[in-house]
């Protein structure tokens, strides 16, 4: 806040070149008043002459002291705004000689909110003649007051139409018009114009302008005509035209014309010097504070948009941003930096970076090199703890801050980026490449061994019958062949899932594929204690598919499941198809195929689709790999979805409308 004593940003802006022009056009001794403070604003050239007081110390001195008396009867004042106990009412001016003088003060407020008023002083000791004055004139009295007002409007039409009605009335004049000079054309264009008979063009050229209009002037009809506005007005019959440049930084801008009417004398040519001269101060305070108001208002635009992108960028930013002060204390986080440190920004506001960031020593010379102002210091890739204990790599870099043109550090940036995601994509991909060589291996592995442990099991078969029935080691044999069995089984799981396949795909009836397959488990499921159902919906799409393959899918899981709920001794075997559509509109087909078997353990379910990962004593963990490669290439899922007891996995499989209706 602003004390009394201090002039407010309002009033500062108002005590102006154009104000105390305003106020010289009152013929009576005149001062504007701030309401509230009751501090002298402004004075005219009248109260100067007759206080003797120069501009400045009249602006230094206490309205009481001017005029004892009047703060008290302004204090009974504060609620009346209309400052009816002032009209009238008889003071004794102080001048500078100590001498007193006395007078009458009429006052007007001025402005909707009555901030400010105008006083006017009339000596009682001495006429107006005496005094050397002119007679005040009512016109003059109400045009100063309306004037005053051209800075409240909020809009340059408002003020510029106060100014042309002011101006017809003092002067007075029939057609008025206010020319600013057009930057895409050679010529002054009329921004306002009152022009009832047509006296007043809507341009004027350049040339005419720099050529005639310069220099304020005044002209009645009995003079030659000067000026191409002159000899207009000349053939209209006016009595009289007159015309004042504005300037803007000592640059011509713009043209004030008036013409009077055909009926109306010309107004004495000082007067109307006087008061064009008033006009033209009233025109380009108006401009220059609208262009100031402009630019405000675009720089603020500017600025606001600015914060605006910062304030997004900052947000949405996946890096973390930690601002410290000089003195390593944090004043400011984004999101990121709350979501990637596991704090919030409230908590950790004026603590120490020490306290936040931990798991590293490089930070604290990486900090004191910014405080040395040495730029943008990237630290690499350092481990560093959340605020749950846990350890994760990240990306940190420091930036130091400094004000444009000073190299005083203001604060340091620290930029973190967790790269734990990246990291773990990094370790996944070096697996899937060591993965990729050792199926290459197997592949040439299981080929290489597949012709001698075919030529074992011709030599069993042909020892088992040349051998007598009676021979005591055929039961060795027979091991030696179910060995020989299951690695010729082990060698072409690991074949098929090492090498590229092709697929035929022609559209199945998928509900039909597997019910095939359930038929052929249902004599081992009998054997087993194992039940199951099949449950399909109506009007299911076909599905595009490789027929030998997706049997292969179904036939393994399946198997999984009967052969888990074996070890339980029973249990219920589940298939249910149904039709989903997909987000793209597309139709699709659902697969879930549940048992009730022990279940997956929680902790391996993240690998079960892993090469070679298995639980089974006897599993080569390949089966659900090669499942979930058919599937993913037939453009389809495959998940494991935890129950409570048992097991769920659910396929997803793109689907297309029969050309036919099923019967």
């Amino acid at each position: 806040m602003i004390s009394s004593s201090s002039r407010s940003t309002k009033e500062v802006d108002l005590i102006t070149a154009e104000v105390n022009q305003l106020l010289d056009i009152s013929p009576d001794p005149s001062l504007l008043v701030s309401n509230s403070s009751l501090e002298i604003l402004a004075v005219n050239a009248s109260l100067v002459e007759f206080s003797g007081y120069t501009r400045g110390e009249l602006l230094a001195t206490p309205l009481e002291t001017l005029l004892p008396g009047i703060q008290e009867i302004c204090q009974d004042e504060n609620s009346n705004l209309e400052l009816h106990s002032l009209q009238g009412c008889k003071l004794e001016l102080v001048n500078r000689r100590k001498g007193k003088a006395s007078v009458q003060v009429r006052a007007n407020a001025l402005g909707n909110q009555r901030r400010y008023a105008v006083y006017r002083l009339s000596s009682l000791t001495n006429s107006s003649s005496d005094m050397g004055l002119p007679v005040p004139n009512a016109a003059q009295y109400a045009g100063l007051l309306e004037l005053l007002e051209i800075f409240n409007q909020s809009t340059l039409e408002e003020a510029l139409d106060i100014i042309v009605r002011v101006g017809k009335d003092m002067l007075p004049a029939e057609s008025f018009g206010i020319y600013k000079i057009d930057s895409n054309h050679p010529q002054l264009k009329a921004v306002i114009l009152d022009n009832p008979s047509g006296f007043l063009p809507q341009t004027i050229s350049t040339a005419d302008f720099f050529s005639h209009y310069k220099e304020s002037q005044f002209s009645p009809p009995y003079k030659p005509p000067l000026s191409p506005l002159m000899e207009r007005a000349a053939q209209k019959g006016s009595s009289y035209v007159i015309s004042a440049p504005l300037d803007n930084a000592n640059t011509v801008s713009g043209l004030i014309v008036a013409m009077g009417s055909a009926d109306t004398p010309p107004p004495d040519k000082f007067k109307a010097l006087r008061t064009i001269k008033l006009l033209v101060a009233a025109a380009e305070g108006v401009f220059n504070n609208f262009i100031l108001k402009s630019n405000l208002t675009d720089q603020l635009t500017s600025t606001t948009l600015k914060k605006s992108i910062g304030d997004t960028i900052n947000r949405h930013i996946p890096e973390g941003i930690l601002y410290l002060s000089p003195d390593l204390l944090i004043q400011q986080v984004n999101p990121s930096a709350e979501q990637i440190l596991g704090y919030a920004e409230q908590e950790i506001i004026n603590r120490h970076i020490d306290d936040v960031i931990i798991g590293t020593d490089r930070l604290t010379p990486a900090l004191q090199d910014a405080l040395d102002n040495i730029p943008n210091h990237d630290l690499g890739q350092l481990e560093i703890h959340h605020r749950d204990g846990s350890v994760f790599p990240a990306l940190i870099k420091t930036v130091p801050v400094c004000v444009p043109g000073s190299e005083k550090i203001q604060g340091i940036l620290i930029f973190v980026q967790d790269i734990s995601k990246e990291e773990k994509v990094r370790i996944q991909t070096q697996q899937l490449e060591r993965r990729a060589l050792v199926g290459q291996m197997n592949a040439i592995f299981a080929h290489e061994i597949r012709n001698p442990i075919n030529n074992i099991t011709t030599g069993i078969q042909l020892l088992d019958k040349i051998l007598p029935a009676d021979f005591k080691q055929k039961d060795v044999l027979k091991g030696i062949s179910d060995d020989c069995d299951r690695l010729a089984h082990i060698m072409d799981t690991v074949l098929t899932f090492s090498k590229s396949q092709s697929y035929h795909r022609t559209p199945i009836d998928l509900p039909a594929l597997i019910d095939r397959i359930l038929n052929r488990w249902i004599p081992r499921m009998k054997r087993t204690s194992v039940s199951h159902v099949l449950k399909v919906e109506n009007d299911l799409p076909l599905v595009p598919g490789d027929d030998r393959a997706l049997a292969q899918v179904f036939n393994n899981l399946i198997s999984n499941a009967v052969r888990a709920m074996e070890d339980t001794g029973g249990g219920v075997l589940s298939v249910r198809i149904k039709r989903i559509q997909k987000a793209s509109g597309a139709p699709g087909v659902q697969v879930d195929v549940l048992d009730t078997g022990p279940g997956v353990p929680s902790e391996v379910r993240d690998r079960i689709f892993e090469p070679f990962f298995t639980t089974k004593p006897d599993g080569t963990g390949l089966g659900l790999s090669i499942t979930k490669q058919i599937i993913t290439m037939h453009e389809g899922t495959i998940t494991l979805e935890p129950l409570p007891e048992g097991t769920s996995f659910q396929i997803i499989l793109p689907g297309v409308e029969p050309k036919e209706p099923r019967e």
